[in-house]
């Protein structure tokens, strides 16, 4: 694992941003290791010179080692040569394409979910997976009951929302249908509320909308919002205050704010910290 996998010559038998590629994974298994505590000092040092070597095989000039004198500065410096290294390859950097995050303790012991608050969202043919995976994590975050979501909007059969939920698809229920609008209905029959994110005529602050005991929040499209057969079927309508020029932010973001003040609201969890 210190060693690099390949030679001199089948490196620099490659384009320059494979190069980098390879690099960037091989860092990538160091970092991993270096968390799990699987790699001792000698190793490291190794993978210092090995680095360096590397370096000069291919003419790039990183950022200098400096003085290593614990593991977060070991953690410090190998991310920032991966990112040195992936930023070279000249493609882009995905959220889940990041190193490992250092901080442990995520609490998944395999049994079924268990909301802390009776609420759902809707997702109205969303069409970025990256938002959606975002949306599933925040579930999480928040103890959201389930996700609704139309045939069109990207589920846990698209890998980059997988990705991006970092986990959490795999335990928020999800349901898939096309009539959302007749199953948001059949919830409103059993006491749940409807409430739609858009900045329409008479849509409260949502710092100021009464929240009810149990409801269904409503994320529309990122391009033109909640469609107009869903928007007939919801109760009411909230919206985010913007201070600046624009009337609105992302999908994602925006549930993040909506579903942390339902949960400060509804749920006694976040009065714990």
């Amino acid at each position: 694992m210190d060693s690099f996998p390949f030679t001199k010559k089948k490196l620099l038998s490659l384009p320059a941003a494979r190069q980098h590629k390879w690099i960037a994974n091989w860092l990538r298994e160091i970092y991993i290791a270096l968390i799990a505590e699987e790699i001792n000092d000698a190793s490291l040092k190794l993978v210092i010179k090995n680095l360096e070597q590397l370096r000069t095989w291919i003419g790039f000039s990183g950022a200098d080692v400096g003085r290593l004198e614990n593991r977060k500065m070991w953690l410090e410096f190998i991310s920032e040569a991966f990112h040195e290294h992936q930023k070279a390859t000249g493609l882009g950097l995905a959220e889940h394409d990041l190193l490992p995050n250092v901080l442990k303790g995520d609490a998944f012991t395999g049994q079924p979910w268990i909301p802390r608050i009776p609420y759902r969202v809707a997702l109205d043919n969303l069409r970025s997976a990256f938002n959606v995976g975002s949306i599933m994590r925040l579930l999480d975050a928040t103890g959201f009951e389930s996700v609704m979501m139309t045939l069109k909007t990207p589920g846990l059969e698209n890998r980059q929302v997988e990705k991006t939920a970092m986990g959490a698809a795999g335990w928020i229920p999800q349901i898939k249908t096309d009539r959302m609008p007749a199953d948001l209905t059949d919830l409103k029959d059993r006491g749940y509320r409807i409430i739609g994110v858009e900045t329409v005529e008479d849509s409260a602050s949502y710092l100021n909308y009464p929240w009810p005991q149990q409801g269904v929040v409503v994320m529309g499209n990122e391009e033109y919002g909640i469609s107009e057969s869903v928007l007939h079927t919801c109760d009411d309508f909230v919206h985010i205050p913007m201070a600046g020029h624009k009337n609105s932010i992302n999908v994602a973001n925006a549930f993040a704010v909506i579903a942390f003040h339902i949960c400060a609201l509804k749920s006694g969890f976040l009065a714990q910290f």
